[in-house]
């Protein structure tokens, strides 16, 4: 794969003109664009994963689409769609590793800018100071009438922001080496009796100075050679500092791609082992995360008592990963024709609607599957009269 810098700033194979270089060190003179670039690509994959989740709300085993469905996946409240929604909750779970949600009119879900939390303890903790659309609400909310969700205990910008402090004095002086490596440099040679004239004092600062700034930043120009001036570019190195820059670069994907357990190659976007690279994607950076929002979102909605009968929210993560049904239809064959699952079970994991009818919410199995004990009494002639 063709590297992130080369390809999207090809300068290591030519000069740069001083309009091109200006362009180039301004994109990298915020230090913090390669961290922030870094945390954007991994919040945004984990972000985008769950929240093309279905959030299942289950009574008593049965899936159900009821209000609570309609408010967790159609419509939290009356200004964002359900995946808008958990995008934002994610992304804010992500950066600050706590989020909270809390319902207002009409049930309405409503993620909270900011909040302050009063810690009671052996007693339900208190939220206020709670910001919403950019506007501080004065009632307080107990633990138990908001969800709350909480990463493992760590806030993973604030560490990727303390370790960034040492990066970034190093990518200060990158940069600093790559102006220095690709600004252009020239040498005016006078003459000897040049030097100390008080005319050439003023003609250098009227005439030859601005000439030679007009020279060197116009595309295509004429340089007036007087008798004594000679102009000559110096060479400076070929390399100039890019690769310490993309060095830097790598070091800084690569820590925050460990710090959200995501595949380094995912970062990069790199696609070869696509099919694996996803699964771990999935397994350590996913589904931890939709893990502890169902358990969340369970235990703030249903009882003790409702939560044995089978009650429970679940995050479905099956349906992020695409699936082509021409490639996986030899094996939606063998789930059927082994009665693990019925057809309409099937077509819900494809993303299609269920039939609701008698045969499809059947179960089938073929013929050829029969008790290992049937098959050994066959093989042996019937050792029943034995």
């Amino acid at each position: 794969m063709a590297n992130f810098l080369t390809r999207h700033f090809n300068f290591l194979s030519r000069k740069l003109d001083p309009e091109e270089l200006e362009a180039v060190c301004n994109c990298f003179a915020n230090k913090a664009a390669f961290k922030t670039l870094a945390l954007y690509i991994a919040t945004s994959y984990i972000a985008n994963a769950i929240s093309k989740c279905e959030i299942k709300v289950m009574y008593k085993g049965e899936e159900a689409k009821d209000y609570l469905y309609y408010r967790l996946n159609i419509s939290p409240n009356p200004n964002e769609s359900g995946a808008q929604f958990i995008n934002a909750l994610v992304t804010r779970l992500c950066l600050k590793s706590d989020a909270l949600v809390v319902p207002h009119k009409d049930d309405a879900l409503y993620l909270a800018q900011g909040f302050s939390i009063d810690k009671k303890p052996l007693k339900d903790h208190v939220f206020q100071g709670i910001v919403i659309d950019e506007q501080q609400i004065a009632k307080k909310h107990k633990a138990s009438d908001v969800y709350y969700f909480k990463l493992e205990n760590r806030e993973v910008a604030s560490v990727i922001n303390s370790l960034y402090e040492d990066y970034g004095k190093l990518i200060a002086a990158a940069i600093e080496g790559f102006k220095q490596g690709h600004g252009r440099k020239y040498k005016l040679k006078l003459d000897t009796t040049k030097v100390g004239d008080e005319k050439f004092a003023k003609d250098w600062e009227e005439v030859v100075k601005d000439q030679l700034a007009e020279f060197l930043k116009s595309e295509n120009a004429v340089y007036p050679q007087y008798m004594g001036y000679d102009l000559e570019e110096m060479k400076t190195e070929a390399d100039g500092g890019a690769t310490d820059i993309i060095a830097m670069r790598k070091e800084v994907f690569d820590l925050v791609a460990q710090a959200y357990k995501i595949p380094t190659s995912m970062m990069y976007g790199n696609t070869n082992n696509t099919a694996e690279v996803v699964r771990q994607f999935l397994t350590f950076a996913v589904d931890p995360i939709a893990q502890m929002m169902g358990d969340e979102l369970t235990r703030k909605s249903f009882s003790y008592e409702e939560w044995q009968e089978g009650s429970q929210i679940i995050v479905d993560t099956k349906r992020i990963n695409h699936v082509d049904i021409f490639d996986v239809a030899d094996k939606v064959d063998k789930l059927i024709s082994s009665g693990v699952f019925n057809i309409d079970a099937v077509l819900s994991a494809l993303g299609y609607q269920p039939l609701n009818t008698e045969f499809s919410t059947a179960h089938y199995i073929t013929k050829n599957y029969e008790l290992a004990e049937e098959a050994l009494r066959q093989l042996t002639g019937g050792g029943e009269n034995k």
